[in-house]
């Protein structure tokens, strides 16, 4: 009896666990399922505010102008997109990958920047107001006479970056890497700079 009771549950465990991993497997296309339709609607209509776009693969598709506030494109791909004037106001962009982009005129006010990777994208007159920059890895972006204002660079990589005539009025650089990096006409009144000192 005993051994048929072990047998019983064994069973009943196993049952369970693919119940389970089928239910996962569900949930996670059901997800998959919703973030293809939500980059057919923004690639339609140009317009998906507060989409979740998760880890969705827009390299280097043609987005210019549409609307993606408060979008989440956490982890996603957009390497060589083109989002010329674009506004991203308070999307979460953490850990996303802009490489090569072009982000001129976009909005990007209190957007989440933090670890994304925006190596040779350009930024120029771009509107990142507040934005959170943190840790990320902007080695040689354009970002002539962008507004960043208040914005967070803690960490953040600007390797022969060109920020000439940027407004950087209280933004924090502390621990930032600025070797080579083109800060003519800026200006950095208040801001925090790498050693922790602030600009009068």
């Amino acid at each position: 009896m005993t051994q048929r009771k072990i047998v019983s549950a064994i069973g009943m465990v196993t049952v369970c666990a693919i119940g389970l991993a089928t239910a996962g497997l569900i949930i996670f296309a059901a997800n998959g399922s919703s973030v293809k339709h939500q980059v057919r609607q923004l690639l339609v209509a140009r317009e998906c505010r507060g989409c979740n776009l998760y880890e969705a693969n827009l390299s280097a598709v043609f987005m210019e102008e549409v609307n993606l506030e408060n979008a989440n494109l956490k982890d996603a791909n957009l390497w060589s997109a083109n989002l010329v004037n674009a506004n991203l106001k308070q999307a979460n962009l953490a850990g996303v990958y802009l490489i090569s982009s072009n982000l001129a005129g976009a909005n990007l006010e209190g957007s989440n920047l933090e670890n994304a990777f925006l190596e040779d994208a350009y930024l120029g007159e771009s509107n990142l107001k507040y934005a959170n920059l943190t840790g990320a890895f902007m080695k040689g972006i354009f970002m002539v006479n962008a507004d960043l204002e208040g914005a967070n660079l803690e960490g953040a990589n600007l390797w022969m970056a060109n920020l000439e005539g940027a407004n950087l009025q209280g933004a924090n650089l502390r621990n930032a890497l600025l070797l080579d990096t083109n800060l003519a006409g800026a200006n950095l009144k208040g801001a925090v700079m790498p050693d922790g000192t602030r600009q009068e």
